[in-house]
């Protein structure tokens, strides 16, 4: 009887954890694109929670995107109204078929900053450990969509960094976040860490990658960055340098165009034109593109109209290339 005790704890205790932690189906799915199978990347478009819905997930797909990207702020998952929209968000992205790459960092400082070095560190350690709660949380939640998490987003910009001195403070803080991650390592697929500059030799991004793989190696499954304005030597250079130094393929999580410039709609549409000619050559298995509408709210024209699709949710001429691009190569 007493054995008979014993296995029932261990399959209900089993099972708990499954439930906790499924096995996402897309992480499968992710490793066999992250390793090129396949002739062209894989191309996602990023999506707002607050924007998006079952409508804008059904027009992704049939126009051809194969994810969607969008961002979680730990911070904000106290709040139940936030909690609302990220779960609505993941139910139109399942509904529709898309796999989703879920960007997670936290809008608030990480630390006190009139604290003492020790108390700073052990405020980045608890801080880590909480961010790697909403993740759990998250695969916990909707792991059977999620394609991969990407841990931050430009930690190189103060704006995206406000908690100090990077160089110092960055380590002690993902050190923790992966620790914590590890015992879920096997369900989830992590990228970072959205770099907004090239990871070469010497580069911000190149010295907190190293301090993280000295601190915690093989945390991460691939090295994520934002292309803007960059060259397909300058993107081919850093895949191939990181997967030198590393052993890791890069990601790119975001490249965009914008309608907002001299060039209006029909510019955003040749620079698109011209980058997915030029996508097989970056050595990048998945882009991420920003984004899918406009965000009326954002600080200038420029920022105001990156969307393949304006405010109202109007195509604009971009998506029609994307569109037929994508057509031609399915």
């Amino acid at each position: 009887m007493s054995g008979r005790l014993g296995m029932a704890r261990v399959l209900k205790a089993l099972l708990t954890l499954c439930c906790m932690f499924p096995l996402a189906v897309q992480s499968q799915l992710f490793r066999d694109w992250i390793h090129g199978n396949g002739e062209h990347p894989r191309i996602g478009v990023q999506v707002k929670i607050e924007r998006f819905t079952s409508e804008d997930a059904r027009r992704i797909k049939l126009a051809g995107f194969a994810f969607v990207r969008l961002g979680v702020w730990s911070n904000a998952m106290q709040n139940v109204a936030y909690r609302e929209r990220v779960a609505r968000a993941f139910e139109a992205a399942h509904a529709a078929g898309l796999p989703v790459i879920v960007t997670t960092r936290s809008t608030v400082p990480l630390v006190q900053f009139a604290a003492d070095h020790d108390t700073q560190v052990r405020q980045l350690h608890m801080a880590g450990v909480e961010l790697a709660q909403v993740v759990k949380k998250l695969v916990g939640a909707y792991g059977n969509d999620v394609l991969a998490v990407e841990l931050w987003n430009e930690p190189e910009w103060q704006k995206y960094w406000p908690t100090g001195d990077v160089d110092s403070t960055f380590p002690v803080y993902m050190s923790a976040l992966c620790k914590e991650l590890a015992p879920i390592r096997s369900s989830i697929n992590l990228i970072g860490f959205g770099f907004a500059t090239a990871p070469l030799a010497g580069s911000t991004s190149d010295r907190l990658l190293r301090s993280v793989e000295a601190a915690v190696p093989h945390c991460l499954d691939a090295v994520s960055w934002h292309v803007y304005g960059k060259s397909v030597s300058e993107i081919r250079q850093a895949s191939e340098y990181v997967r030198a130094q590393y052993g890791l393929p890069t990601v790119i999580t975001e490249w965009g165009a914008s309608a907002g410039t001299p060039g209006g709609g029909s510019g955003q549409a040749s620079a698109f034109r011209l980058f997915m000619a030029k996508r097989s050559a970056f050595g990048a298995p998945l882009i991420s593109i920003y984004e899918w509408q406009d965000t009326a709210t954002a600080q200038n024209e420029k920022e105001r109209q990156f969307g393949l699709v304006d405010a109202r949710g109007e195509q604009k001429p971009a998506l029609e290339v994307v569109r037929r691009i994508f057509g031609a190569t399915k």
